[in-house]
């Protein structure tokens, strides 16, 4: 089974270390490395976008993720397209609703996440292109960037495969991967697109150790959808109920579980410890929100875990390093001990 892998750097990199970890991905054979866009938190993206632009020749670079609203999307899209330009084609965008990690602000509507979507293709292939209200262009970008859209409610999962190039979700149980995989191939389907040509990301940490154990405190405090689970599954929506009943056959109980344990965790959150190690909420995280959302201990476990994704339809797993320790001694670890079984 053929599967790519790419690689994320988040709030506990520093400025310095950029180079060294860009030039380790790249060795490593990771298809495509991410930022995180977190102002209050994490240095800056396009800084070391750019570093590590510099200082690589073959893997793609871009935003995981940046949202269409902090930034006028034209600073984004001519930023990016700067990117492009330094790395010699091997930028992308990636974009998301947004949050409060680190800038405080509501997350965005699909509606528009659609319209900047829209704009930014557009302002990138220099057209002429109109944002709340004013009608612009680039006088210099004339190249078609690839779009990737975070995605996680059945809204933005449909959107991606409407009309981005790729979709990055959270959560690698094999009923919620699955779940949102067809959803994008949905939105593909209604667009006329054909579902095979969008790339599908599931983002996680891959945590190759002996025991599951080892893994916990170093992938606890990641994701903050730890503490969004109950949320998201109180939702009244058909295709939230859907899921439900599909992961109470699976595994009973679980649904009740997970947003009993996220409730719990979210009483304890602090969003200065977003991607922090032994952040407040973490020890109240258990290992099946864990299972939930990462790929940790043994590698055969993981090996099996990826196998069972790409029969779900996920092209690329997207591990993050947020809060590992050793974060060149893990891409080694997953280099050598995860890649080699899915190279064909």
């Amino acid at each position: 089974m053929k599967m790519d892998f790419t690689v994320g750097m988040g709030r506990n990199l520093a400025a310095y270390e950029v180079a060294d970890h860009a030039k380790a991905a790249e060795d490593y054979g990771f298809s495509a490395m991410t930022w995180v866009d977190q102002p209050n938190l994490s240095r800056d993206m396009y800084s070391s976008l750019v570093i590590a632009a510099l200082n690589t020749s073959r893997i793609r670079i871009g935003q995981g993720v940046t949202d269409p609203i902090t930034y006028h999307p034209s600073v984004t899209a001519n930023a990016t397209a700067t990117l492009n330009e330094v790395s010699g084609g091997r930028a992308f965008l990636g974009l998301g609703a947004g949050g409060q990690f680190g800038k405080v602000m509501r997350p965005r509507s699909t509606r528009e996440i659609r319209e900047a979507i829209l704009f930014l293709r557009g302002y990138l292939a220099g057209e002429e292109v109109e944002w709340d209200g004013s009608r612009m262009h680039s006088e210099w970008s004339k190249t078609r960037v690839p779009i990737y859209l975070a995605v996680d409610g059945p809204k933005l999962c449909k959107l991606a495969g409407q009309i981005a190039d790729g979709a990055i979700f959270l959560g690698i149980h094999p009923e919620i991967a699955k779940w949102r995989v067809e959803l994008i191939h949905q939105g593909a389907e209604e667009a006329g697109r054909d579902p095979s040509e969008i790339e599908i990301w599931a983002r996680n940490m891959v945590y190759v150790s002996d025991t599951k154990e080892e893994a916990r405190r170093e992938v606890t405090s990641y994701p903050t959808m730890y503490i969004k689970m109950h949320q998201f599954f109180s939702r009244d929506v058909p295709e939230i109920h859907d899921l439900r009943k599909r992961l109470e056959k699976a595994e009973p109980g679980i649904v009740e579980e997970l947003m009993s344990d996220s409730a719990n965790a979210a009483k304890a959150y602090d969003p200065y410890y977003h991607e922090h190690i032994e952040a407040p909420h973490a020890k109240l995280v258990t290992q099946r929100m864990i299972d939930t959302y990462h790929l940790t201990g043994p590698a055969s476990e993981v090996i099996d875990r990826i196998e069972e994704l790409g029969q779900i339809g996920v092209t690329t797993i997207s591990t993050v390093l947020f809060t590992i320790i050793d974060k060149i001694g893990m891409m080694r670890k997953i280099n050598e001990e995860i890649m080699p079984h899915f190279r064909n």
